[in-house]
């Protein structure tokens, strides 16, 4: 069973159709139950790093994601804001810690080196 993790701050819907069209119903959740049970997680998202941590954080999900993976090896794929945070912390939106199951920093984009640009550039 894949579980797409529920945290408030994903596009949960477009996730499980891409998933649903490749042939798969995966569970979209966010008990800490159902994704210590699961055999692989999803963690989409979008939005503010530090509000998605407080999300994960308050609702005890962080601990449970950081178990499944690093403690009972299930995989897990992070897509857009959810990849950043299996990271160490970000600086987005003040320093704050990620989940750390990878290694490395997210770095806001300086609005001084990239003048010209559109940031953040998609």
């Amino acid at each position: 069973m894949i579980t797409i993790v529920d945290y408030g701050m994903g596009n949960i819907r477009s996730v499980f159709n891409a998933f649903s069209y490749l042939g798969c119903t995966p569970n979209v959740s966010s008990s800490i139950k159902d994704i210590a049970s699961a055999d692989a997680l999803i963690l989409p998202g979008v939005g503010s790093f530090r509000v998605a941590m407080e999300h994960l954080t308050q609702n005890d999900m962080a601990d449970a994601i950081k178990d499944a993976v690093q403690v009972h090896q299930k995989q897990i794929l992070g897509i857009c804001l959810g990849f950043q945070l299996l990271s160490e912390s970000s600086t987005e939106d003040g320093t704050t810690d990620g989940l750390n199951i990878m290694g490395g920093h997210i770095t806001k984009f300086d609005v001084i080196k990239f003048s010209g640009f559109k940031v953040p550039h998609v």
